[in-house]
């Protein structure tokens, strides 16, 4: 089983980026946090996880290992499966994520691509046991201020992607702005 990759970012695609290892340049779908905080052309220790079956192979690339256990819990949930499972995780910050189980968020649950109420439900039942270990994470997207907050749902109703946005406010200083100068100030960037 493959547990960590050492590979330089080559590109990044619409689903997967490409992973330069040696010879090789491999297909990977990454987490959320590779898409936002990484660098095309630099090098990096990522820790995987490889799906074999009859049909494909699948690649699957995280920052930590948090992530990569997040994922495997995740992917295990009935009616999940590593690919949504990697669609939850390319969409939002595993420790957001374990946040909105631990909390029994299910509103902002519903927001993740695949996932209506009852999948919501079943997360949160089928999850929160396992992720309590991870309450006391330090959730840096749950300190944003309510300005910000709607600001990244306003970017994301416009097209851009999460992670495109958090680059972005990373840069800024948002704690005194309004919600439309967080916009103005995120389009002149993106």
């Amino acid at each position: 089983m493959v547990r960590k990759i050492k590979a330089i970012l080559e590109d990044v695609e619409s689903e997967i980026v490409l992973l330069k290892v040696g010879d090789f340049t491999l297909e990977a779908y990454p987490s959320f946090n590779i898409l936002k905080d990484f660098k095309i052309g630099d090098q990096y220790d990522f820790y995987a996880f490889l799906e074999l079956n009859d049909w494909s192979s699948s690649l699957y690339i995280f920052k930590d290992n948090i992530e990569r256990e997040v994922f495997e819990m995740l992917k295990k949930v009935s009616k999940i499966g590593p690919r949504m499972a990697s669609k939850i995780l390319r969409k939002i910050d595993a420790r957001e994520f374990i946040a909105l189980i631990n909390s029994q968020d299910k509103e902002e649950l519903e927001k993740l691509p695949g996932i209506g109420k009852k999948t919501a439900e079943r997360l949160v039942s089928e999850l929160q046991e396992s992720l309590s270990k991870y309450s006391n994470i330090d959730n840096i997207h749950h300190k944003k201020n309510k300005n910000s907050k709607e600001a990244i749902e306003a970017l994301e109703s416009l097209g851009f992607q999460k992670y495109e946005i958090l680059k972005v406010l990373e840069e800024l200083n948002t704690s005194d702005m309004s919600t439309e100068e967080i916009i103005k100030k995120c389009l002149s960037r993106l």
